[in-house]
């Protein structure tokens, strides 16, 4: 099975424009930091970042080149089929997907996703908080996604809703009838948190979330369970991370 690792960027997000390629850390965007990250762990998977065809979206398409990456450039708003459409130029058939607004995500990750799939071929594999919600419906913007092309393939088929064209995966672990669709809990320390914002929309967001990049580099990047406990110690942050939530509910 060929695996891939697909990431979705654009510059015209409606909150933030140009949130994956403005300066970020050490002069460097969150695509940028992203995509590096992913490389250096990944070697020999195949790596597309998957953009839009707009001329806006060409530094998109730039860093892609300038990182050793391979680039897709499809619809803006079809983001479903930009995905099958990367994954089939490619000859990616399982993938994991990247969002790339979320600068702490948790790349070792992607290797327990691929060796779920691997135990249990299903067509989808993620993970869920305490409440059996998806991650990918949380804010904590750590954690990606495992999808079979086939499944996304089977998905665009069956829906021309632009929810489901704009949001890749949301077909499937919404119609559970029609895919099968396995949740793995997260650790403990993780599994309750709905106060947790890592992902990044707004202009308040990238404020603090380079911020606390800036501390989580200089710490020397330590692993995620000390990270937490670094931010509950933090209050402010976790106060203001509080409100951003209740003003953008998923």
């Amino acid at each position: 099975m060929s695996d891939g690792i697909i990431i979705q960027a654009r510059s015209g997000s409606t909150r933030l424009k140009k949130k994956v390629l403005l300066p970020f850390y050490n002069g460097k965007g969150i695509l940028e930091i992203i995509l590096e990250r992913i490389v250096a762990a990944y070697p020999g998977h195949r790596i597309v970042l998957a953009t839009t065809s707009l001329p806006v979206d060409d530094p998109v398409a730039e860093l892609a080149t300038r990182t050793g990456v391979s680039c897709f450039r499809g619809a803006e708003l079809d983001v479903l089929a930009r995905f099958t459409g990367a994954a089939e130029q490619f000859g990616v058939r399982r993938l994991i997907r990247v969002c790339a607004d979320n600068p702490f995500l948790q790349v070792d990750s992607f290797r327990e996703l691929f060796e779920q799939h691997t135990q249990t071929p299903v067509d989808y594999v993620s993970y869920k908080l305490a409440s059996g919600r998806p991650v990918i419906l949380s804010h904590l913007g750590l954690f990606p996604e495992l999808v079979t092309t086939d499944a996304l393939q089977r998905a665009a088929g069956l829906t021309e809703d632009l929810l489901y064209r704009e949001h890749v995966t949301n077909y499937l672990y919404t119609h559970r009838e029609e895919f099968r669709v396995k949740f793995l809990p997260l650790p403990g320390y993780l599994g309750e948190r709905e106060d947790i914002r890592f992902t990044l929309d707004t202009p308040e967001d990238f404020a603090m979330l380079q911020e606390i990049f800036g501390y989580w580099m200089e710490m020397g990047q330590p692993a995620l369970p000390e990270w937490i406990r670094w931010l509950d110690g933090q209050g402010g942050y976790t106060e203001r991370m509080k409100k951003i939530i209740a003003e953008n509910q998923k």
